[in-house]
């Protein structure tokens, strides 16, 4: 059986070509069960991948490595049975005897062996007694003449000449040494690869589980964090990679979890404390009526007064909580549609006329501007504006609500005359329940949840709300709105 080097490549490229194809789909196959099956870190399937790749890509170097160095060997050893090929013919010229001692003395200094045959391929001289086996072997195009044995023993070189009834020179040289170097240098590599495959897994693995130390910690931290302690953060480790931006990241949403529950705990207190005032005077007047209210007309009259005027202040702090529940879980639809703001603050003013006479209101300027946007909203976070100019500007005074176009935007400012508010509170006014000392208390009324409401509209609406206010002097609120665009909240179907 011939087989030629050029078919014998065409097979390695083919087994490299489907082992660079399916070994990697192989592995992930087995990744895949083995995950399914058992559970395993991060740093024992980092170590494992990168050991399972350095192997595979050690063993096809190692392979190539070998193999190019099994070709050297032999073409070395053709290139000095083609010399010694050439040293025999010439003996074999210069005497008209066969120079057979000659030869002998010569195969026997190289180390190999030569046989000598006629035009019929009968032997007539061999140095050994039995000549090396041949009858299959490779044929090596490119080392032309040559010939290696089927069992990979001894290399041929055969000559055709015509000298003294000689027609071959056949030359044959046993590879032992060629083999015993291919041996040694395939068990370095061995020996060296169980060496590197030690040395990766054992830094790869302590490597490993140092980069992911901070993965490590960020677990321990969040098995420590308890509902009420929110206060543990992360170590930030001195380095610039993703595992440094995910400690931030997993502090910055600390922060965000912290002050968010911080305002739900100020939040539930607040409520709890506006509900408990109007309950316990519910209950006092229940108790007063229980009593001897019956009989008195005039602690019956004061009594049904005080429950009735405290149910509805609880009516409108539930409302106003549920909806802050709402936007909270961003549950509140916007009803966005086209409509004319102009319209809308006339409407405003007619009302405010209305329900309230001690007040004069006005618009110097009112142009006519079309918004997109839930109209009962806004018209909602405009009445929350001119309620607190009304509580808060003494009888007489007077309430000014406005509206323009400036830089493609609405503008509407709401001015009173009231007592103002102080420039330390200004920051706060937004803030659910808050209440400066003198400009809100329950006189007035209000729960200290309508300016939050009004700002949550706003911002839905992407406008914008700037307050100024000079204590004693009065309030000015201006409100941005962009118009030409329709907006709806996020989540929702308005």
């Amino acid at each position: 059986m011939i087989i030629t080097i050029k078919s014998i490549f065409l097979v390695l490229s083919v087994i490299l070509k489907l082992i660079l194809t399916f070994v990697p789909r192989l592995f992930r196959a087995v990744f895949q069960v083995i995950n399914k099956r058992l559970r395993f870190s991060i740093t024992f399937k980092t170590t494992v991948t990168y050991t399972l790749l350095f192997s595979v890509i050690f063993l096809l170097c190692s392979t190539l490595i070998i193999s190019a160095f099994g070709f050297f060997l032999l073409y070395n050893s053709n290139q000095t049975l083609t010399k010694n090929s050439l040293v025999i013919m010439n003996m074999i010229n210069q005497q008209p005897a066969l120079p057979d001692e000659q030869i002998k003395s010569f195969a026997d200094i190289q180390g190999i062996s030569v046989t000598l045959s006629d035009e019929h391929k009968n032997p007539i001289y061999s140095t050994n007694e039995s000549s090396p086996h041949r009858a299959s072997y490779f044929q090596l195009d490119f080392f032309p003449g040559s010939s290696l044995d089927y069992n990979l023993e001894y290399l041929h070189y055969e000559t055709r000449v015509n000298l003294n009834g000689i027609s071959k020179i056949d030359v044959s040289q046993n590879l032992y040494y060629e083999k015993t170097y291919l041996a040694a240098l395939l068990a370095s590599v061995c020996i060296g690869f169980l060496f590197a495959i030690i040395i990766i897994i054992i830094i790869g693995s302590r490597t490993s589980r140092r980069m992911l130390n901070p993965i490590d910690n960020m677990t321990r931290t969040a098995r420590s964090i308890a509902v009420g302690d929110l206060n543990t953060r992360l170590v930030i480790v001195d380095s610039h990679d993703e595992l440094k931006e995910l400690a931030l990241t997993f502090n910055d949403m600390l922060d965000r979890i912290q002050i968010s529950f911080d305002k739900q705990n100020i939040f539930v207190s607040d409520a709890s404390h506006e509900l408990k005032t109007p309950i316990s005077v519910i209950q006092g007047y229940a108790n007063l009526l229980q009593r001897w209210g019956k009989e008195d007309n005039a602690v019956l009259q004061e009594s049904i007064s005080a429950i009735r005027s405290e149910s509805e202040y609880m009516k409108e702090l539930v409302e106003k909580l549920l909806f802050l529940a709402s936007t909270d879980k961003n549950s509140q639809d916007l009803a966005t549609s086209p409509f004319a703001l102009n319209e809308l603050i006339n409407e405003i003013l007619k009302e405010s006329i209305l329900i309230d006479s001690e007040h004069q209101f006005r618009s110097e300027i009112n142009e006519v501007i079309t918004l997109n946007g839930d109209r009962a909203l806004i018209k909602q976070a405009f009445r929350i504006f001119l309620d607190n100019s009304r509580k808060y500007t003494p009888a007489g005074g007077t309430i000014a609500i406005d509206s323009c176009l400036k830089n493609k935007n609405a503008l509407i400012s709401i001015n009173d005359e009231g007592i103002g508010i102080s420039q330390e509170d200004l920051p706060y006014i937004f803030d659910r329940f808050y209440k400066a000392d003198k400009s809100r208390n329950r006189a007035v009324g209000g729960v200290g949840l309508g300016l939050s409401i009004a700002k949550w509209i706003i911002d839905q609406h992407h406008g914008n709300i700037v307050v100024e206010s000079i204590k004693n002097k009065g309030t000015r609120i201006m409100v941005t709105l962009p118009v030409a665009n329709i907006f709806k909240l996020e989540g929702t179907h308005g």
